[in-house]
């Protein structure tokens, strides 16, 4: 990967860390997800100055209403699973899906090529990943029904990432990365704000006056993850920067276990490792 391709994908990595970790301490975690989504939309609008919505083709907006369709329901999975489960259990497995599911399907669907390097980082990230997850019994704040919720809620938050990370690959070939951020961002706030009523979940004001703190704070981390990744993408093959992304899970796993207090076995610690191992041979890979 070339060196700014992965000094994107590492501030990404952190932007993830932080506003998932601000996202699990939330008691009200999807009005909160769609307040972010809402502040970071807002705050790329100026992009609109810069580049004209005519100039978007239609098969540009298709992308991006697709995109739109897979972050909603990631939003929704994702808070899901963090009402029933440890950060550290639910992160590492919604975010370790993509790295199994993406590098095969990019080289079948997209005709990357995987350099020898590229592809040990890769089975290394995955192992790690896998490595983290603690069965039911062995630790943790959740029990054994709530545990099996929550992997089931990160299993399906990685294929929602999967499919998205797909659509925004070949988004990012047919629009400018700040314009189709921020028009992805708008539309997810939309879909989710449509979903949230019919479920019968959406009140106002969104958020009492005083809780709108973290909504903002995880709009400007969610918008600076996002436009990292998006960015790393024109430059490097998806593959890599999926699992190279993963760098978020050895932060988050470390996060969940000194700041929210949950318990980390050596398995965890040593699959963040492993994940940390093959970040490295991938940003060596060319």
């Amino acid at each position: 990967m070339p060196l700014v391709a992965v000094l994107l994908v590492v501030g990404a990595a952190a932007c993830h860390c932080a506003w998932n970790l601000i996202l699990k301490s939330a008691s009200d975690r999807a009005e909160v997800s769609l307040g972010a989504l809402v502040v970071g939309a807002v705050l790329a609008s100026p992009v609109l100055a810069v580049y004209a919505l005519r100039d978007v083709s239609l098969e540009g907006w298709l992308l991006i209403a697709l995109s739109g369709v897979f972050e909603t329901a990631y939003v929704i999975a994702l808070t899901a699973a963090y009402g029933a489960g440890d950060l550290s259990l639910v992160y590492p497995i919604a975010r370790g899906t993509p790295a199994l599911l993406v590098a095969p399907l990019s080289v079948a669907l997209l005709g990357e090529r995987l350099s020898a390097p590229g592809i040990i980082g890769i089975g290394l990230v995955v192992i790690g990943i896998f490595a983290t997850h603690q069965p039911a019994g062995q630790g943790g704040t959740a029990g054994a029904g709530s545990h099996g919720r929550a992997v089931v809620f990160a299993i399906l938050t990685g294929l929602a990432i999967s499919a998205y990370s797909f659509v925004n690959k070949l988004g990012v070939q047919r629009v400018p990365v700040p314009l189709y951020a921020t028009l992805v961002f708008a539309v997810d706030a939309v879909f989710l704000t449509i979903v949230l009523r019919a479920r019968g979940g959406l009140r106002w004001p969104l958020l009492p006056r005083g809780e709108w703190t973290p909504a903002l704070i995880v709009g400007v981390l969610m918008m600076g993850s996002y436009l990292g990744v998006l960015g790393a993408m024109t430059l490097a093959p998806l593959a890599y920067v999926v699992a190279a992304r993963e760098l978020s899970i050895v932060l988050t796993t470390i996060a969940g276990v000194v700041l929210l207090a949950e318990r980390a076995s050596a398995r965890r610690l040593g699959g963040a490792a492993l994940i940390f191992a093959g970040l490295v041979a991938i940003a060596l890979s060319r």
